[in-house]
């Protein structure tokens, strides 16, 4: 599937408009980086209307809206955080599509905010260049949107372990306090999961599909006025987080499904009384391994936060493989362990 971001448009039409943004903007076919938010009630966090959030664009801020939501049946979403894990999802299917045509067997790639490097093993199932073309043009498809949701989950839910443990935005901005707050994991699994809907639309420019994909979804999930998002939100202050200006959030969402498959979301209690969660299911892999296809995924890191987690990792003082899948329930084990001893309210 050939999904673009400009139909029609030629490269020389896509560079010139791109070039015409200010902050915000890429020239290049990676995703953006987009400052996300708190879901508490405090200063400067903007709290958004699921009716009113423009235009989802990859290249740009222009036309978007970001901030806070609030859902009957997912609780607070941060969108930007949504955004960010389906324009990778977007970024990575491409990416990963093209790998496969040319039958590479390696691939990295990494989150525009990190200095942490995924680098992928690929295995193919015998006889792979034996198939047809149009056989291998349609596994390819499907094990490339597989892939992208998979490996997406793992980076951004990578990144939240990063910040527990002490990595700072731009080098010197703390990131402690939004390391697995309430809404995060449920918001980047959203994002993952909306980022695949928007490329199996039967449309073919992306920011159009995800436009609508999340306007749906949000739809479903129940989504309420802002002025609600914000009551909501204040409604958990002394409980969830505390602060106007230095915030402290109380409540940490350590949920990224490893133990049962699913992620699910805080709700605030009494905003919807009758609704009842939903939960989705985390990338499994599932359709890669139909086909015979074996993707080792590998995570190498820079800095103190990630030597806290080879520490965690490997007591004995080995430096390393990191392998997400392997050594991820070893972190969380040691991350909420750490959190309830300052305190701090773990859920589930």
């Amino acid at each position: 599937m050939n999904k673009s971001l400009y139909p029609g448009m030629s490269f020389l039409a896509i560079s010139a408009v791109s070039l015409l943004f200010f902050a915000g903007c890429t020239v290049t076919n990676h995703p953006r980086a987009r400052p996300g938010s708190y879901a508490s009630s405090t200063i400067k966090v903007n709290f958004v209307d699921g009716k009113e959030l423009g235009n989802h664009n990859f290249g740009s801020f222009v036309g978007e809206k970001d901030g806070i939501a609030y859902t009957c049946k997912g609780g607070h979403i941060d969108i930007a955080h949504l955004r960010i894990a389906a324009d990778n999802v977007f970024y990575l299917y491409n990416k990963i599509t093209k790998r496969l045509e040319n039958g590479d067997t390696d691939f990295d790639f990494k989150l525009n905010t990190d200095s942490s490097t995924f680098s992928v093993r690929v295995s193919y199932p015998p006889g792979f260049k034996s198939w047809s073309e149009s056989r291998r043009k349609r596994v390819i498809d499907e094990v490339a949107l597989d892939a992208s949701q998979y490996c997406t989950w793992q980076m951004v839910s990578w990144h939240e372990v990063l910040t527990w443990f002490g990595q700072k935005a731009f080098v010197v901005v703390p990131q402690f306090q939004s390391a697995f707050s309430w809404e995060d994991s449920y918001s980047n699994l959203l994002g993952t999961i909306l980022g695949a809907k928007a490329i199996r639309h039967p449309d073919t420019n992306f920011n159009d599909d995800m436009t609508a994909v999340l306007r749906d979804e949000l739809k479903t999930l129940g989504c309420q006025p802002a002025s609600v998002a914000y009551y909501a939100s204040e409604k958990m202050r002394g409980k969830w987080f505390t602060g106007s200006v230095d915030v402290h959030i109380l409540l940490r969402n350590f949920d990224l499904g490893l133990d049962d498959g699913y992620v699910s979301p805080c709700l605030v209690p009494d905003i919807c009384p009758s609704a009842k969660p939903v939960r989705y299911p985390v990338p499994r892999m599932d359709i890669a391994k139909k086909y015979g296809f074996k993707f080792d995924l590998q995570v190498t890191g820079h800095g103190l936060a990630n030597e806290q987690c080879l520490d965690a990792i490997y007591p004995n003082g080995n430096d390393g493989p990191i392998i997400p899948a392997k050594h991820m329930p070893i972190l969380m084990k040691c991350i909420k362990a750490e959190a309830k001893d300052m305190g701090l309210t773990v859920f589930p």
